[in-house]
């Protein structure tokens, strides 16, 4: 199969031809008018010379018509050997039939067919050779009578056919020192464009630490630069987004046997309890215990599957937003967490202050709260203290802050925390029925609702959570609010 011809080189072949094409026709141009511009100078002096010649022949015939007629001859043959002296042949006809004749041919019709007073003019190859005719009808007394001057011009001719064939041999010189000098420039121009084609090939292949451009080259100012600048920022982006799927591949599989690994100790307890109670005769306490726990894994179970389909529900869908009364929401989830902190002897504050109130459900609120209030409280021996509290932040939105007194986080724990199914302390976690996403879940309804949560703390001076909420008027250019704010139910 025949190679199809590169850009360049059909780039190359387009140039040169239009030059060629240019080249030739200039040369033709010029050539034709030069010629041309001769031809008219060399003519007009052979005219020149032939009718100075005719008005003196025709001076002569009168006067020898006037006083010796027999003597005509005599003058036209003299005549004829001064013309031929300077390079002419002289030819004198009467009613189109020659009197005198010392031209190249015999006979010449067209000069007896002359209007008098008229002349005319022609080159006829003869014998091989290039002649000028020049006849003139003489008027008057001479009626009747024509006269003919004859001139060799092949020199003439053969000077033009040498300038021709030295205006060629330039055009082919100028021509070939063209074509090889835009041969090595298109060539020298076209390796840029073949080192983007390889970048791309690469690309292509896979290797997206490729790039057209080299780390540290001046950039280039024209087409080629920009392409490969565009080129390297498409495989940068692109790069950036493979890695963003991998860490998020990565992420996802990790969930997965997190969650997998997560959910086959309960499911362990649940089926080998269930095994016991169907093969053994269990009666009293032992009967209470399995039963007992059975419950409490398939508790943790339905807490593990609630607080899964909470995250992908943050992650998929809007929220039905308007403003929360900050008072009501701190009291309702301090409601609802004082049942752990009293079974655990910890004591739980809650200081709503002057704050102001948050865009949001409250619903997510009220779990966000009472998730950070858990935790405080898990972290807190008996005797320990949690507070609750919100304010107003710099910029006018609320920050609420749950402080607690417990065991605190080493910096490794607190460069982990939030992500899902991590902890700290996993058996404590696990005997508590904790399963590493209430975290995860705090985060997500934090970010739903453009707040940021962050945490300080360190080993055995407890830990500070802090929810930083954007002010709630900053919302009402996306969604209508409410002129009321909404009061969490209970």
């Amino acid at each position: 199969m025949k190679r199809p011809l590169l850009y360049w080189q059909k780039t190359y072949l387009a140039a040169l031809a239009l030059f060629l094409g240019g080249l030739c026709a200039g040369f033709f141009g010029v050539f034709q008018f030069s010629c041309r511009q001769s031809f008219a100078a060399r003519t007009g002096e052979l005219l020149a010379r032939q009718h100075a010649l005719a008005v003196a022949l025709a001076d002569d015939m009168a006067a020898v018509l006037a006083a010796r007629p027999e003597a005509l001859g005599v003058l036209w043959q003299d005549t004829g050997l001064d013309a031929r002296r300077e390079g002419l042949a002289l030819a004198v006809w009467y009613g189109g039939a020659p009197r005198y004749n010392d031209l190249a041919l015999d006979a010449l019709p067209e000069a007896g067919t002359l209007e008098a007073g008229l002349r005319s003019w022609q080159v006829r190859v003869v014998g091989g050779r290039h002649l000028f005719y020049a006849a003139t009808a003489l008027a008057g007394e001479l009626t009747g009578y024509a006269v003919t001057v004859q001139a060799d011009i092949e020199d003439f001719y053969a000077d033009w056919q040498r300038t021709g064939a030295a205006f060629a041999g330039a055009g082919a010189g100028i021509g070939a020192v063209f074509a090889a000098g835009l041969y090595a420039v298109l060539r020298r121009m076209n390796r840029p464009l073949r080192a983007l084609t390889e970048t791309a090939r690469a690309l292509a292949a896979g290797d997206y630490d490729r790039r057209a451009l080299a780390p540290g080259a001046p950039p280039r100012r024209d087409e080629v630069g920009e392409l490969g600048g565009v080129l390297d920022e498409m495989a940068g982006r692109v790069q950036a987004q493979l890695r963003a799927l991998e860490a998020e591949a990565a992420a996802k599989q990790r969930l997965v046997d997190d969650l997998s690994h997560e959910m086959r100790t309960p499911l362990t307890a649940i089926g080998g309890y269930a095994e016991f109670i169907q093969r053994a005769d269990v009666r009293g306490e032992a009967l209470y215990e399995a039963l007992e726990t059975i419950r409490f894994e398939s508790g943790r179970l339905l807490r593990l599957s609630d607080q899964l389909v909470r995250l992908s529900a943050l992650a998929h869908e809007p929220l039905a937003g308007a403003r929360v009364d900050t008072a009501a929401l701190l009291r309702r989830a301090a409601a609802a967490a004082a049942p752990r902190a009293e079974a655990r002897g910890v004591t739980l504050e809650c200081s709503p202050g002057q704050a102001p109130p948050i865009w949001g459900e409250a619903a997510l609120l009220e779990s966000l709260a009472v998730n950070l209030c858990d935790n405080g409280v898990k972290a807190c021996a008996a005797g320990g203290h949690v507070a609750l509290r919100a304010a107003a932040g710099p910029d006018g939105g609320c920050v609420l802050t749950v402080t607690d007194d417990g065991c605190g986080m080493d910096a490794e724990t607190l460069a982990h925390i939030g992500q899902p199914f991590y902890r700290a302390d996993k058996a404590r976690s696990r005997a508590e029925g904790g399963a590493g996403l209430g975290v995860a879940l705090c985060r997500r309804i934090a970010a739903a609702h453009g707040a940021a949560l962050t945490y300080e703390s360190a080993p055995g001076r407890g830990t500070a959570a802090r929810v930083q909420f954007p002010p709630a008027a900053a919302f009402t250019t996306l969604q209508q609010l409410d002129d009321n704010p909404v009061t969490p139910a209970g």
